[in-house]
């Protein structure tokens, strides 16, 4: 077979296997669709997780949620993105009272809620971390996610979220 024929034979395939395997796809949070709490309704408030991170050091800082008070039962935020995907990771990105994330549950686009994350997040205190939580790839369309917390990781810290990032293929 001419060497310069096969190639192109074999350039279809290639095509097709990329597209079944989906364009990759990082994007931020667009919306909040519930949350337990919010310290206030602006400052640490459940819209500061959406968007790119914005919070560039460690600590207490109004442009992160926080949940309305500093200890007590499990808290939640659930956001949603632009584009549905088949996902993979959740980054979360962590500013202060680091190590709280206990469980992630992706939302699909017919509303089915599955949890498809749950563990020790072991990210450490005084630095600004994106905690990745990865899975298998889903079979659905995710098009929210709900990060679960432990507000009494520590004790005297409220736990912090600056963004929230859903990794996929369309």
């Amino acid at each position: 077979m001419n060497r310069f024929l096969l190639p192109l034979l074999l350039s279809p395939l290639l095509t097709s296997t990329a597209l079944a395997q989906g364009t990759p796809l990082k994007q931020w949070a667009s919306a909040v669709v519930t949350r337990s709490s919010e310290y206030s309704a602006d400052g640490w408030a459940a819209k500061q997780a959406l968007g790119e991170p914005n919070t560039m050091t460690y600590g207490d800082n109004s442009l992160a949620w926080a949940s309305a008070s500093q200890n007590g039962v499990a808290q939640s935020i659930t956001v949603s993105f632009k584009e549905p995907v088949y996902a993979d990771a959740v980054l979360v990105r962590e500013t202060f009272g680091n190590g709280f994330v206990t469980r992630i549950f992706a939302i699909d686009t017919q509303g089915g809620i599955h949890q498809v994350w749950a563990g020790q997040d072991k990210t450490q205190p005084n630095y600004t971390v994106n905690f990745i939580a990865t899975f298998p790839k889903t079979t659905y369309l995710v098009k929210a996610v709900k990060v679960v917390i432990d507000p009494n990781h520590n004790m005297s810290a409220y736990e912090e979220i600056d963004a929230i990032q859903l990794q996929g293929t369309k």
